[in-house]
């Protein structure tokens, strides 16, 4: 199963100041040694653990992997998540659950997951639009429709967009003259592509 989209873990505050006054106190009392020892065990745990955390992320996505290629979606989603409770990253993983959603027919589910995402990741383009194909799906075309003109401010030469956003101005039915240029410039940047056709029909029925 090839999870494709058409879509690091959280920053903690550093308590290297914290460290240094403990350090500086402990050499005082003559326990240098103690300080460096200790702190060289610290690194070696929190590099064991590290990779025990990194091991268990990828065993439980090779798992969630597995589950959808054998159909079981559900299961595939509960994999996916405990993946990213053990530290997969965010986009790897929400990829994932948006290809078992959407094939699961889960729609409100995965807008559900795509939105909790981009709250974390507002800048995930690839994301951002699939929540606007969603929202489309779903009716709420205002929605839909500002969420695609954020992604094509970031991503311009996307001809998908474009072709999306023309839709979803059609179906307002009060953008038709706006919906042609998203369909114009899909064909300059994508002219033998898969919605082409379709793309051109719109335009004949819609004469300039």
């Amino acid at each position: 199963m090839k999870h494709r989209l058409r879509a690091n873990g959280p920053n903690f505050p550093a308590f290297g100041h914290v460290r240094g006054l403990a350090r500086s106190s402990l050499l005082a009392c003559g326990l240098g040694i103690a300080v460096v020892s200790c702190g060289a065990s610290a690194a070696h745990d929190g590099d064991r653990a590290a990779l025990k955390h990194e091991t268990s992320a990828q065993e439980l996505m090779r798992k969630g992997d597995a589950s959808a290629e054998l159909g079981d979606m559900t299961r595939a989603e509960q994999y996916f998540v405990m993946a990213q409770k053990a530290g997969a990253a965010d986009h790897d993983v929400v990829q994932r659950l948006l290809v078992v959603c959407v094939a699961d027919q889960r729609y409100p589910v995965a807008l559900e997951y795509a939105e909790q995402h981009l709250r974390r990741h507002p800048a995930d383009i690839d994301v951002k639009f699939v929540a606007a194909s969603l929202q489309a799906a779903a009716g709420n075309l205002t929605v839909a429709r500002q969420l695609m003109l954020d992604v094509l401010r970031a991503r311009p030469g996307w001809a998908d967009a474009h072709y999306a956003l023309a839709s979803v101005l059609r179906q307002q039915g009060d953008q038709q003259e706006m919906a042609d240029e998203h369909d114009l410039e899909y064909l300059r940047l994508n002219p033998g592509g898969s919605y082409a056709e379709a793309a051109r029909d719109r335009l004949r029925r819609n004469p300039r």
